[in-house]
């Protein structure tokens, strides 16, 4: 992999983080079944991811694999940050705001997939469709581990978005393992080898199968009538995605092959 790719990593690891647990959270709230205490502190917290990500935008420097779309991936990552940041005045201010969070989320979407069509892979479409799934996973998990902890304070909070969260991430998870397939199979002429052939196969076991099968158990956990199991599950399967989300990138960026 250039050294000129190392920065997108860390681009595409906020950009995920943050457009996806917008989605997530947007989603959520047209819904219903969570307290304005976890609203809140998602659209904080939102606000800090979205500010880190435009960070990582400015700084991206120029002559680099992405920039035949810089253009419409700054125009994005302008769009999210402003209105992550309305989502978060909305949400103090008791305003409707689900659709602010949605839009952020989609124009994440969107400078994810500006990213993959720029090239640096050796297809642009598997590519973006692995970087969608990456933000809809660390966007669920994410919101569904930080849900969890309300459960302590309002034990009769219904389980029912956590759980709503939990089948959304488990559904994405499967996506990614179909495309990993894909990947290996039609993209690379069959699994990659080489030095770093166990790198590719441990982004599949520790990325996406262990997290699957944790996800299975937090599922089945919810149904007791406490809910601290299901998010010290979520815990080991946030800190597996986010790395398998790290590692896959960085592997797409080495490999050209988008696993």
């Amino acid at each position: 992999m250039d050294l000129e790719a190392l920065p997108f990593v860390n681009w595409i690891f906020w950009a995920a983080l943050t457009s996806g647990s917008l989605l997530v959270v947007g989603g959520t709230e047209l819904v219903g079944g969570t307290t304005r205490g976890y609203r809140l502190f998602m659209a904080a917290l939102l606000a800090v991811c979205a500010a880190v990500l435009l960070l990582s935008e400015l700084n991206l420097s120029p002559g680099t694999v992405a920039d035949s779309t810089a253009g419409v991936r700054r125009g994005m990552v302008w769009g999210l940050a402003a209105l992550t940041a309305a989502y978060l005045v909305a949400s103090i201010a008791r305003l409707p705001r689900s659709g602010l969070a949605i839009a952020g989320g989609s124009a994440g979407i969107f400078a994810l997939a500006a990213l993959a069509s720029a090239g640096g892979t050796l297809s642009a479409p598997l590519f973006a469709a692995q970087l969608i799934l990456v933000a809809v996973a660390l966007g669920a998990v994410t919101a569904a581990m930080l849900l969890g902890h309300w459960y302590l304070v309002t034990p009769k909070l219904s389980p029912a978005p956590l759980r709503r969260m939990m089948w959304l991430l488990l559904a994405a998870l499967a996506l990614q393992a179909l495309l990993f397939v894909v990947a290996v199979t039609a993209i690379s002429n069959g699994p990659l080898g080489g030095p770093i052939g166990w790198l590719t196969w441990l982004r599949l076991v520790a990325g996406i199968l262990l997290p699957i099968g944790i996800t299975v158990l937090a599922l089945l956990a919810s149904r007791a009538a406490s809910l601290q199991a299901s998010t010290g599950l979520l815990y080991i399967g946030l800190a597996l995605i986010m790395a398998g989300s790290i590692a896959g990138a960085s592997l797409a960026y080495l490999t050209g092959v988008p696993v």
